[in-house]
């Protein structure tokens, strides 16, 4: 996202780096960068043909959730497929 945004090469290393920790051997990886998290689930989720979008959310309630907004919430009211939401 532009605020912290890095190159999908950037990103991938990372993963790449992470993944190789702990011996990993049948997985598979997606980077998609995108304007902002949104955009970019929603994004991923019609260009992949995904049936549903599932997100873990914090259930955040009062002035945290009026300062942060609900990621979950936006994906609820613009995505044309199903969204599970868990709270973690």
């Amino acid at each position: 996202t532009p605020n912290n945004f890095s190159t999908t090469r950037a990103a991938e290393e990372k993963v790449r780096n992470f993944i190789e920790e702990f011996h990993f051997s049948n997985y598979s990886t997606h980077i998609y960068n995108d304007i902002n998290v949104e955009k970019g689930i929603l994004h991923f989720a019609k260009d992949s043909n995904s049936d549903v979008i599932a997100v873990s959310t914090h259930g955040r309630k009062g002035i945290s959730h009026f300062l942060n907004g609900s990621i979950s919430e936006d994906l609820v009211n613009h995505a044309k497929r199903p969204v599970i939401a868990f709270k973690i």
